[in-house]
């Protein structure tokens, strides 16, 4: 067809084996001369089937030089020659497959075009995307990498704001084979802006429920109603989810023998219960397995992740706050597994609770100061280390508080026996031969349980809800003692979902457990945790008392003079009261700004001298007052806290 031309170096032909290198000869000729082919010296006319041209536009009406430009009715595209991208999905001839760029000759005034460009390897752009608010536009992208593996990545199109460098960085990795010409390479922003496929898709840009689909960095599960909806980020990393082996293999080899081990089970069933949150509007929060070395928690931690993806899937807490940030965002209805919560930095422990439960990152402003969008997830966290997050925080110097606790469960690693973690172990192993075994068998069978159990509960989405929620407040119910504190009660639910979720994929035959075994785990951790805490009543009271209690017994000689001391013998450096010896024992006549800024630091005063006059470790004024005026031993009437040796009592 007139006006269309190829290079004369290119009528060698090269053979389809040739593939085997790096690039095809006729390509890797196309590349050597990419920079000066743009100026064109020989030419002869060829024919070209114009239905080859797939995925193209034409630049109607504007000047051939102009590569950004489409024709306004992009439905119906200008069949007239000029200026265009052609994707090519087989050998025509010499010429590759690929996205090509024919643009027009230089210093010809007759619209002849020069010869085509290999751009790069096919690539398709399959849908335009966009958010619910229609922001956030995007290009479904569709290729294969050059193990023949057919890669599907939803692109920002705000990775084209600049020069386009992050964006052929993510698809070089990806496995896609770009030119290595600058004047090519440049033109794939170009490829990508202009072509404008008939069909739409809506674009999240957090994993989960999305209404009754579910959606994965790769598939949506689930029907998305009136179009469907993909998940789009600005890159193709994110969360390592694969597969390998089979899903009977994983149940036959992981999760079965898994049985009987409280600790293990809870951390399926956790893997089962995280895309739960969203279906029951539960708060996100954490299981975290504290214990000495070589106990088994990293095990535990292995078998949860190989129900989403290779070892990999398991993630440290060696991160900032900001990086911690980012990784809740990629896991939103997903179970987060991180480990190792002794490196996480100190000044950042107080905060990580509220943070990953909460589910809302920082606020951050633009630079005119206009707020950014604030990331926001649901999760459900699983975590191990050698310390607790309480022991983080009291060593940065913070204050422990009540909401950190019932966030991040300290769940004790040591099941009580001789095994650590572990109750059953499997005929003639030991623990450590258990522990090898799956350490192997999570590495060759994984990715393969929470697939299964989606698809299922997005299937029978409604049903699902009802029953896990009947479920669960049950089990909570049993769970919580008579009269049990708020915070208890809010614990006991996290272990109820994880006990009825684990109940519900053994029923749908995805654990090779009995009826009963998650529940059993679940009641068997609580109980573990309950113990840990030592009273199923509020943790503020019993930590104020705690705290006054510890501030006596370090400071009692020191800072406390005793009410018989002799006027002329050594002074007390820097008195905070009178000390009283009573048949009971020692009372304390506490000065009242050492006793708001030093006993109770941390805490309101008022609300410690509350707890205190109610469990009769403060003797009040008859008025109720907390101080009482006191003839002290120096001579003044002063109002003081008196406390009685009461404090020392059960007062748990």
């Amino acid at each position: 067809m007139s006006g269309r031309y190829i290079i004369s170096d290119m009528r060698a032909r090269a053979s389809l084996e040739d593939r085997a290198d790096s690039l095809p000869s006729g390509v890797r000729q196309c590349e050597a001369h990419a920079d000066r082919e743009l100026e064109a010296a020989e030419r002869r006319p060829v024919e070209s089937d114009r239905d080859s041209r797939d995925n193209r536009d034409t630049a109607q009406n504007k000047a051939p030089g102009c590569p950004g430009s489409v024709a306004p009715n992009r439905g119906n595209r200008d069949k007239t020659d000029g200026a265009h991208f052609e994707l090519r999905h087989k050998w025509q001839g010499s010429i590759a497959p690929g996205v090509y760029w024919i643009g027009p000759a230089k210093g010809s005034d007759l619209g002849e075009l020069a010869p085509p460009v290999w751009i790069c390897d096919p690539l398709r752009i399959e849908a335009l995307v966009r958010n619910d608010q229609g922001g956030e536009w995007g290009r479904l992208l569709v290729f294969r990498d050059q193990d023949g593996h057919e890669k599907r990545w939803s692109m920002p199109m705000q990775m084209l704001a600049g020069g386009g460098e992050e964006l052929r960085a993510e698809l070089l990795a990806a496995g896609l084979v770009i030119s290595t010409s600058f004047a090519a390479r440049q033109q794939l922003g170009a490829y990508i802006s202009r072509e404008h496929p008939a069909n739409k898709a809506r674009c999240v840009s957090r994993t989960g429920w999305q209404g009754n689909a579910f959606v994965l960095p790769r598939e949506t599960l689930g029907d998305s109603e009136a179009e469907r909806v993909i998940y789009q980020s600005a890159s193709l990393e994110g969360v390592a989810l694969a597969q390998a082996g089979t899903l009977d293999g994983w149940i036959a080899s992981v999760s079965a023998p898994s049985a009987g081990n409280s600790r293990l089970v809870l951390a399926i069933a956790a893997g089962f219960a995280a895309p739960c949150l969203g279906l029951l509007g539960a708060e996100g929060g954490g299981v975290h397995y504290r214990g000495g070395s070589s106990t088994g928690k990293t095990t535990a931690l292995r078998v949860a992740a190989s129900m989403y993806g290779s070892p990999s899937y398991l993630r440290t807490w060696r991160a900032t706050d900001n990086g911690l940030e980012g990784v809740a965002a990629l896991h939103s209805d997903l179970l987060l597994v991180l480990d190792e919560i002794g490196q996480l930095a100190l000044c950042h422990a107080g905060q990580v609770a509220y943070l990953l439960a909460n589910g809302q990152g920082k606020g951050r402003s633009r630079r005119d100061g206009a707020p950014r969008p604030i990331a926001t997830w649901r999760t459900l966290f699983l975590s191990a280390g050698e310390v607790g997050l309480a022991d983080l925080v009291n060593e940065s110097g913070g204050k422990v508080r009540a909401g950190q606790e019932v966030r991040v469960l300290d769940v004790p690693a040591d099941a009580g026996g001789a095994h650590g973690l572990f109750e059953a172990l499997p005929h003639d192993m030991s623990a450590g031969q258990f522990a090898d075994m799956l350490k192997i068998n999570t590495a060759t069978h994984y990715g393969h349980a929470v697939p299964a159990f989606l698809r299922t509960l997005v299937s029978e989405r409604d049903t699902c809800r009802d029953a896990l929620r009947a479920a669960a407040t049950q089990l909570a119910d049993d769970l919580a003692p008579p009269a049990s504190d708020g915070q208890v009660r809010r614990v006991a639910a996290r272990f109820a979902l994880i006990g009825a979720a684990g109940e519900m994929a053994t029923m749908w035959a995805l654990t090779g457990w009995r009826i009963g075994d998650a529940e059993t785990a679940a009641r068997a951790c609580f109980r573990a945790w309950l113990a840990a805490r030592g009273t199923a009543g509020a943790s503020e009271p019993a930590a104020m008392v705690a705290q006054v209690r510890g501030f006596l017994e370090a400071n009692g000689e020191a800072r406390f003079t005793s009410w018989s001391a002799d006027a002329n013998g050594p002074r007390t450096i820097n008195r905070a009261g009178y000390r009283r010896p009573t048949p009971e024992g020692p009372e304390y006549y506490v000065e009242r700004e050492a006793f708001r800024h030093e006993l109770c630091k941390g805490h309101d005063p008022q609300a410690v001298a509350r707890v205190l006059i109610e469990c009769g470790a403060i003797i009040p004024d008859s008025d109720g007052s907390p101080t009482r005026k006191e003839r002290l031993p120096d001579g003044r009437a002063s109002r003081v806290y008196r406390i009685s040796p009461k404090l020392w009592g059960d007062n748990e």
